[in-house]
C-alpha cells in the first residue's frame, strides 16, 4: 500500500536532538506514514543513533539513507527521489511535531484535492514560545508576498511536485525560500489549518543564526529565483511580487544578519551586495504597490531606507540587538 505521507528528516550532526524529532513522528496518529531520514555525512554519532532507533522501532516504516555531506539542499533533493507517499513533508532534525499534524494536514489536503496544505507553528526559544500564524492567502502573487518561506509546516502533493522542474539549489543556503518562491507560480490549490503543529526550535548556533560572510549566499539564491521566472516567461506577470520579496529580504532579516557580521569590511561588502542587487534589478522599488498599500511598521521602515541612510539602520540593528525585521 502506498504511504499516505512521507516525512523527510535531513540530519547533519544531530545526535542531541534527532531522537526527539523521530519520537514525534513515531507517535503520529496518521496511519501508514513513511519516515525518510537522510544522514548527510554526519561526523559524530547521528548515524549510529538513528540505526539503533530503527532497530527499536521495527514496526514503523523508517528508511535511513546516508550520503556524502553536500549541504542541506542536496540532501533535500536526494530525499525527494526516495519519496513514496501520496503527499510529503519535511521536519528538521532539531524540531518536533504535534502528534496530529500529518493526519490533520493529510485530511485537509484530501478533502479539497490540495497541492499544498499549510499549518501554523510555534517559535520555541530556551524559556518561551511564540505562535506564528501563516495565511490564509491566495495562490500565485499573493502567496509569494505573504508566505512564511519555510518547508516544514506544509505538506505537498508528491506526483504534482515531481511533474515540475522545481529543485533545491545545490550548494546554497536559503534553499527553502528558493524552492517555495519558485513553486508559487505553479500552485492553484492551497489550504490552511489554524492549528500550530511544528515546534521550530531556535538554536543560537544554528545555520539560520550564523551572522557571517555566508549570508552573501542569499544573493545567489535570489538570482536563481529571478532566472526561474524569466525562464518560464513569468517575470513581468510576477514583477511586483518579486520586487517586494527582494525588498523584504534584503532590507529585512538578511540585512539584519549582514549588519551583525563582525568584520567591518565584510559587513560593508555584504550589505552593499544586497543593496546593489535590489537597486539594479528594481531601480524604482520605492514605488512598489505592496510596499505602498500594505500596512505595518515593517513597510514603513522599508520605505525609509535610501543609500544615504542605510548604514544608519545597519548601526541600529547591530547595536540594539533586534531579533527579526
Amino acid at each position: 500500500m502506498r504511504p499516505t505521507v512521507s516525512v523527510i528528516v535531513p540530519c547533519f550532526n544531530a545526535e542531541k536532538t534527532v531522537v526527539r524529532t523521530l519520537d514525534s513522528l513515531v507517535q503520529q496518529t496518521l496511519v501508514n506514514l513513511e519516515i525518510i531520514v537522510i544522514n548527510d555525512g554526519s561526523t559524530e554519532h547521528t548515524k549510529d543513533i538513528i540505526e539503533n532507533y530503527i532497530t527499536d522501532h521495527k514496526e514503523i516504516n523508517i528508511c535511513l539513507y546516508t550520503k556524502e555531506n553536500e549541504g542541506i539542499a542536496s540532501a533535500r533533493n536526494y530525499a525527494l527521489t526516495k519519496v513514496h507517499g501520496e503527499y510529503f513533508g519535511f521536519l528538521d532534525s532539531d524540531d518536533y511535531a504535534e502528534k496530529e499534524m500529518f493526519e490533520d494536514l493529510y485530511q485537509l489536503a484530501k478533502k479539497d484535492n490540495l497541492e499544498v496544505a499549510v499549518s501554523d507553528f510555534w517559535w520555541e526559544m530556551d524559556d518561551s514560545q511564540r505562535l506564528e500564524k501563516e495565511g490564509p492567502y491566495n495562490c500565485k502573487q499573493d502567496m509569494m508576498v505573504h508566505l512564511f518561506a519555510v518547508l516544514w509546516n506544509k505538506i505537498y502533493k508528491t506526483d504534482w511536485i515531481k511533474s515540475l522542474d522545481v529543485r533545491f539549489p545545490d550548494g546554497n543556503r536559503y534553499e527553502d525560500a528558493c524552492y517555495l518562491y519558485c513553486l508559487c507560480m505553479h500552485i492553484n490549490r492551497i489550504g490552511f489549518t489554524n492549528k500550530p503543529y511544528v515546534h521550530y526550535v531556535q538554536q543560537k548556533s544554528s545555520i539560520t543564526h550564523t551572522n557571517n560572510h555566508q549570508v552573501k549566499n542569499m544573493i545567489s539564491v535570489f538570482e536563481i529565483i529571478l532566472d526561474y521566472y524569466k525562464k518560464h516567461n513569468k517575470y513581468e506577470e510576477y514583477h511586483d511580487a518579486l520586487e517586494y520579496i527582494h525588498i523584504k529580504f534584503f532590507l529585512g532579516n538578511s540585512f539584519l544578519r549582514s549588519a551583525r557580521i563582525a568584520d567591518k569590511k565584510d559587513r560593508h561588502d555584504t550589505i552593499e551586495l544586497g543593496w546593489d542587487l535590489l537597486n539594479k534589478e528594481f531601480p524604482d522599488w520605492h514605488k512598489n504597490p505592496y510596499l505602498k498599500t500594505m500596512k505595518g511598521m515593517k513597510n514603513k521602515y522599508f520605505s525609509m531606507v535610501y543609500s544615504w541612510n542605510i548604514y544608519f539602520f545597519a548601526w541600529l540593528f547591530r547595536n540594539f540587538k533586534k531579533d527579526n525585521v
